[in-house]
């Protein structure tokens, strides 16, 4: 089985159907992820405009309900998994940092 697609991570994918529900993507590793009709903006979209099937889309991931690979096209959603990538990464840099320099508690002589 593949590696799961991680809550919040952003990623491409291709649109490869429209449903009553949402649409249907696929992201770059294969699997196929649904995007609900509330998640696909933050206001109403009428299906009529929704991103066309064969468009590349950037989408975050949400989660799994069950198997279900769940996707979210909303700014707001994808604005805040940037911000947590960012947040991720000064935190990632800030413990290099601090396990990289000198121990406080050793003394050369």
């Amino acid at each position: 089985m593949a590696e799961q697609l991680t809550k919040w991570s952003v990623n491409d994918g291709t649109v490869i159907r429209h449903m009553h529900y949402g649409l249907r993507v696929q992201i770059p590793s294969g699997e196929i992820g649904v995007v609900d009709r509330v998640d696909i903006a933050d206001n109403y979209v009428n299906p009529a405009d929704w991103p066309a099937i064969g468009l590349v889309i950037t989408v975050v991931g949400a989660g799994y309900a069950g198997s279900q690979l769940r996707l979210s096209t909303r700014p707001s959603h994808l604005e805040e998994a940037r911000d947590r990538m960012a947040s991720d990464r000064t935190a990632s840099a800030q413990a290099e940092n601090e396990d990289s320099g000198p121990n406080p508690r050793v003394h050369s002589s």
